[in-house]
């Protein structure tokens, strides 16, 4: 009995462990099976709402939701096919544009391509740096040289169309892309210049080789021309720099007119040139109010002590990293700063790159010179100030204009004042055509072989421009003040008295009046 109820036993053992098993492999086919249905359900579910942006009720970024949403609306319910990659690209430039910055602007492959082509230093177009304020886009600085300086363009000039499409309501990238084109084609810029009447101006677009650094001696003076700071810069201002020292130079203009900025690490290099390594250059600003110290990391250049005395030249359109110089030797060193105000951009801009190619450029500090002045909006005002004569300032004229006798006109003061530049005499400076202002042009279109009618359109118009642009090109006042000032030739109050002799009748650009622009770049055309 003892025996046979062993048997029995193992046999109900046995029998369990059969009914385990059996549990396990339906447990695991249970599971397999739950696996492999939700990974067909959540094909299933993406295949039918492949379009939509995101599931906005589980985005952990809220701020997005209402910009998911309109993006799914309009790819689901607009009553037409939608490009998506232009709603997205759309949407990017509006969040860009919300911050109200005129330096920070997303731009695309195309745009990015032309942007770093401008920092190389050659393009197509007609020469001029601009920049937007508020919804204007505005000539923030014509490149010295550049068709656009020859067509009369200046700092603070209104872009108002181009080639008859208006501007409203572009970005500064958008307008460029109009004014670029091929060497030897031309393009009308509508210009609205102060209080004046727009008037149409015909560039013809040209090959843009910016110089960044040239140099001459004018009367045993050196004179450096610093155009832009694009790559490469310190090393040709250095040349130069050496030799002026070689050949005795003892006095030295540097000149930033018209330098609209560029690459900030260049304009740290040039500060180099005349400090020692170590020296704080600039300070960075964050958002958080922390503050970077920007230094000098090698020995200046020993030619640089070789100067007596060194003179920095600036105006309206110095901006950016040419302030940033001119704030850092101002500080640091014993220089004289001479010309007029300058711009007073006080911030810099840093580039991301996105693998498409296409680019962020946005604001994202302040900057400081070495004694923690921040020029931003006030520009650097000169020791030295140089008022350009009159005529520098006069009305843009345009040939389909008609101007005559017995009519009051605001551009009438300026074909008076251009005039007077040219040699007629004329004693009366006003808005009104009077008969002394209609000797003056008759005697004018006689010596220019024109018909001799006294009115001012067509051709006399176009000539009297012309001969004014040619006598601002061959007669660079500021420049010349400041050499006669440096070789003893006229003092401070007697420069500063023949500048208000000369410009008695339109009043110079004034801080309120400047409508003006790392990089730092502001777009260029």
């Amino acid at each position: 009995m003892h025996i046979l109820s062993e048997e029995n036993n193992d046999k109900n053992v046995q029998t369990k462990l059969r009914s385990v098993q059996m549990n396990i492999f339906w447990f695991i086919v249970i599971i397999l099976t739950t696996i492999i249905a939700s990974v067909v359900i959540t094909a299933i579910a993406i295949s039918n709402n492949q379009e939509r942006a995101v599931n906005v009720g589980t985005d952990t970024r809220t701020e997005f939701a209402k910009l998911y949403s309109v993006y799914d609306t309009l790819n689901e319910d607009y009553y037409e096919d939608v490009d998506s990659e232009a709603l997205i690209e759309s949407s990017i430039r509006g969040m860009v544009e919300g911050l109200e910055d005129p330096y920070s602007e997303y731009m695309n492959i195309d745009e990015t391509g032309e942007f770093e082509e401008s920092i190389t230093g050659d393009f197509e177009g007609i020469g001029a740096e601009v920049m937007m304020e508020g919804s204007k886009i505005i000539i923030s600085s014509p490149m010295k040289g550049s068709p656009a300086e020859q067509a009369g363009i200046e700092p603070g000039d209104q872009i108002l169309a181009v080639d008859g499409e208006s501007l409203e309501g572009m970005t500064t990238t958008e307008a460029v892309q109009l004014i670029r084109g091929e060497q030897g084609t031309d393009v009308v810029l509508t210009i609205q210049r102060g209080e004046g009447s727009p008037s149409d101006i015909t560039i013809t677009r040209d090959t843009i080789h910016i110089d960044s650094v040239t140099y001459e001696e004018i009367d045993g003076v050196g004179h450096i021309s610093v155009n832009r700071f694009q790559q490469g810069t310190t090393d040709e201002f250095s040349a130069f720099i050496d030799e002026a020292a070689e050949a005795g130079v003892d006095e030295l203009i540097i000149d930033f007119r018209y330098n609209p900025g560029g690459l900030l690490n260049e304009a740290v290099t040039l500060i180099n040139q005349f400090v020692d390594s170590g020296t704080a250059a600039l300070y960075l600003e964050d958002n958080q109010g922390n503050q970077q110290e920007i230094v000098t990391e090698n020995e200046k250049n020993p030619n640089a002590e070789s100067f007596e005395d060194v003179y920095i030249l600036i105006n309206e359109g110095s901006a950016s990293a040419s302030e940033v110089f001119t704030g850092a030797l101002d500080d640091l060193t014993n220089v004289q700063i001479a010309g007029t105000t300058s711009f007073g951009k006080g911030v810099v801009q840093r580039t991301s790159e996105f693998k498409d190619n296409s680019m962020l450029k946005y604001t994202n500090t302040k900057w400081l010179t070495p004694d923690k002045t921040w020029v931003q909006d006030d520009g650097i005002t000169p020791d030295i100030e140089l008022i350009n004569p009159d005529y520098y300032r006069i009305e843009l004229l345009t040939e389909n204009e008609v101007f005559a006798e017995g009519q009051t006109n605001d551009k009438v003061l300026s074909i008076k004042v251009a005039l007077d530049e040219l040699g007629y005499d004329i004693t009366k400076f006003d808005n009104n055509f009077d008969s002394e202002l209609t000797a003056a042009v008759m005697a004018y279109q006689t010596d220019e072989n024109l018909e001799a009618d006294g009115i001012v359109t067509g051709e006399t118009t176009t000539g009297i421009l012309s001969d004014i642009r040619e006598s601002i090109n061959e007669n660079d006042a500021q420049l010349n003040y400041l050499i006669d000032y440096i070789n003893g030739d006229m003092s401070i109050m007697e420069i500063e008295q023949e500048a208000r002799d000369n410009a008695p009748h339109i009043p110079p650009v004034t801080e309120d009046e400047q409508n003006l622009t790392e990089d730092d770049e502001t777009e260029e055309e």
